[in-house]
């Protein structure tokens, strides 16, 4: 049995046993996430006490086949509070990927967990004005900063821009859950698009106390008489793949 597949078991059980991460990702931080039945929104934020409400949308872009989230490449356009345009690299290896703007634009390091698995991720974000959405992957291109195209290249991700487009637009609303007990701050996320709903409860935490707060935050789904999902993927992965089986 793989490691990650081990600490997953154990920690449903109640055991905390930390991933191994490696030295080179100590420094980035880590955020659990649980995906619960987005048909139970209401009684989430009912149950939960949740608060504080934000909306904002959330553009996806990536080719008709997929070829940016096959590569492990997100790209990503936040509009509302805090809107942002942001290049994202996932992968399971836990490579460390280097600041190519030089402490010059929000670069963040992170390690996603979901389900069982540990997801190393590398972004760089900057801060989107008010302008018009890009609908074309030519348009994007354009938007993107010089260390945001340093990110893609050094990591080799192979592009067309003619073929990239706008996918998927969502509707994002979460709420805020603030509690007495080990998770001290609780997110909960719905993610709404044409086609579809994601209903997330998510929590930062250390890579090494990963088990331990997924197995918190499983507990207060279970304690709140949520669903949990037994299909469990990152939000965007998930969209993207839906929006690309449609009709």
């Amino acid at each position: 049995m793989r490691r990650n597949a081990l600490a997953w078991a154990l920690c449903c059980y109640g055991i905390a046993l930390p991933w191994s991460v490696p030295s080179a990702l100590g420094q980035c931080g880590a955020e659990a996430k649980l995906l619960v039945s987005p048909r139970e929104v209401q009684k989430s934020v009912a149950a939960l006490h949740a608060g504080k409400e934000s909306r904002r949308e959330v553009y996806l872009f990536d080719t008709e086949d997929l070829g940016l989230l096959s590569q492990g490449a997100i790209l990503r356009l936040r509009t509302g509070a805090g809107a942002d345009l942001t290049v994202k690299l996932r992968s399971g290896e836990g490579e460390k990927q280097k600041d190519p703007s030089e402490g010059k634009e929000a670069f963040k390091c992170e390690v996603d967990l979901v389900g069982n698995s540990a997801l190393t991720s590398h972004s760089l974000r900057r801060a989107w004005k008010s302008k018009p959405v890009p609908e074309t992957g030519e348009a994007l291109h354009a938007a993107l900063s010089a260390g945001q195209l340093k990110l893609l290249s050094a990591a080799r991700i192979s592009i067309d821009w003619h073929h990239v487009k706008r996918i998927a637009q969502v509707q994002a609303t979460d709420w805020e859950v603030r509690t007495d007990g080990p998770l001290r701050k609780v997110t909960v996320e719905l993610w709404d698009w044409s086609s579809g709903k994601i209903l997330e409860l998510s929590a930062k935490t250390d890579p090494k106390r990963g088990p331990s707060t997924m197995s918190q935050l499983r507990e207060m789904a279970v304690a709140s008489r949520l669903t949990v999902e037994e299909k469990q993927e990152p939000k965007t992965s998930l969209v993207l793949h839906a929006v690309a089986a449609a009709p």
